[in-house]
């Protein structure tokens, strides 16, 4: 398995998503110093974000603004378009 290979198959996982079929990465981490440390680097890249609080409604609404994507009360609140729930 070649450093490429095994950085998108566990970047895949790190995402929860199909490592691609069988999924194994045969240790490479183990036998790769340079494929460990962006290992541990991902992982807390991965996990900080997941702790980071999201854009605010405000936020949300100007750069919706800013797209030309209309109103708030054309397509919906920000809260609404969080919740999947678009009038448009």
């Amino acid at each position: 398995m070649t450093c490429a290979e095994y950085r998108a198959a566990m970047s895949a996982r790190l995402d929860g998503e199909d490592a691609g079929g069988a999924g194994g990465t045969n240790g490479h981490e183990h036998s790769c110093a340079d494929c460990a440390r962006w290992l541990a680097t991902a992982r807390r890249l991965r996990d900080f974000s997941a702790r980071a609080p999201g854009p605010s409604a405000e936020w949300s609404e100007g750069l919706l603004g800013r797209l030309g994507l209309g109103q708030a009360e054309d397509r919906g609140s920000a809260e609404d378009l969080d919740r999947g729930e678009d009038r448009a």
